[in-house]
């Protein structure tokens, strides 16, 4: 369905060179879509609902990566994302063009197997003349639709969220997050007063992650608090805690957090972190060596310069004998 090649490094894959890091909750949720319909349908869907996200997730890596950035991939229970990160701040004619990319080439490729299959996706009865073209028009073309929906999480929402940066540059996630929280909560209500409530699992759980997104800067706070704080393996996250504790000034916690986060997922924006933490505590030494970890995470070699070129905290390094000249070649 889709080329790729795949190599293992430390507890996740490389697919087209995006890490990507299948959790055990994924698999779980195949194995739930196996029970609940009838067999062998419910092989079929499970099977096609992990290609389609896998393929769903590669379409934002691969735009994020034309948009020079650097992509990870996680698989979980319900739940897939496709985390990238940019030397400075996108468009956000960039975002949009990220966001739309996931569902449009499923969808794509969903239409295109079935059109070479023999089934017309625009007929009911061409889809249901067998379990595998249900599979794939379901997995495919109507859940790649159905993120399409202007509402947060789902790709539409992002796309609005894009647009609304054009006006308000800044806000786009901020406005969105409430706006899909209020009419979340309206559509919920309507179900709850309709006497078959055929959307009210996908409204619960939609109510659940916007209110884990509007609840998120004050659970980072929380979070940098608590003892024992570890980092996740999620690289958005794990960016957020560890800048949160360098702003708390908490330098040396930020950077042994940062170094731990990077293990389990090598991002560049942690490296980046880290080495601002190390100019803090005045080591300036272990400062440079995170920026050529950082440049190693990247796959746009001007990346480190574009970040040095914003960030005049890094002016101090310049004249280091270890420090390449070309970190330095746009300011």
């Amino acid at each position: 369905m889709f080329p790729f090649t795949a190599r293992l490094s430390g507890n996740s894959i490389k697919i087209l060179g995006f890490p990507t890091r299948i959790r055990l909750g994924f698999w779980l949720f195949s194995a739930l879509i196996v029970l609940i319909y009838p067999f062998p349908l419910g092989l079929w869907i499970a099977v096609a609902v992990a290609l389609f996200t896998l393929i769903h997730e590669l379409g934002h890596a691969l735009a994020a990566r034309r948009a020079g950035c650097t992509a990870h991939i996680a698989l979980d229970f319900m739940v897939a994302y496709a985390a990238y990160e940019s030397p400075r701040e996108l468009s956000w004619q960039r975002k949009a063009a990220i966001a739309v990319a996931g569902p449009a080439l499923q969808i794509a490729i969903a239409a295109a197997v079935l059109v070479a299959t023999g089934t017309n996706p625009f007929i009911r009865e061409s889809i249901a003349r067998n379990d595998f073209s249900i599979a794939v028009w379901w997995a495919g073309a109507a859940l790649g639709l159905l993120n399409l929906i202007p509402l947060l999480p789902f790709d539409g929402g992002a796309i609005v969220a894009s647009l609304i940066d054009s006006v308000r540059p800044g806000r786009g996630r901020f406005l969105m997050s409430r706006v899909s929280f209020a009419v979340t909560t309206a559509l919920l209500v309507a179900s709850l007063l309709s006497p078959t409530k055929p959307l009210l699992p996908l409204l619960v759980l939609l109510l659940f992650m916007q209110w884990q997104e509007i609840q998120q800067p004050g659970r980072i706070l929380k979070l940098i608090n608590q003892p024992g704080l570890a980092p996740s393996g999620n690289p958005v996250e794990d960016i957020m805690i560890a800048t949160a504790l360098l702003e708390a000034g908490r330098a040396l916690a930020a950077t042994q957090f940062a170094a731990r986060a990077y293990q389990l997922c090598p991002s560049f924006r942690l490296a980046i972190v880290a080495s601002r933490a190390c100019l803090v505590l005045n080591d300036p030494t272990t400062a440079v060596q995170w920026l050529r970890a950082a440049e190693r995470s990247q796959f746009d070699n001007d990346s480190v310069p574009l970040v040095l070129s914003d960030n005049s905290e890094f002016v101090s390094l310049q004249s280091r004998a270890d420090v390449s000249a070309e970190w330095f070649t746009n300011r």
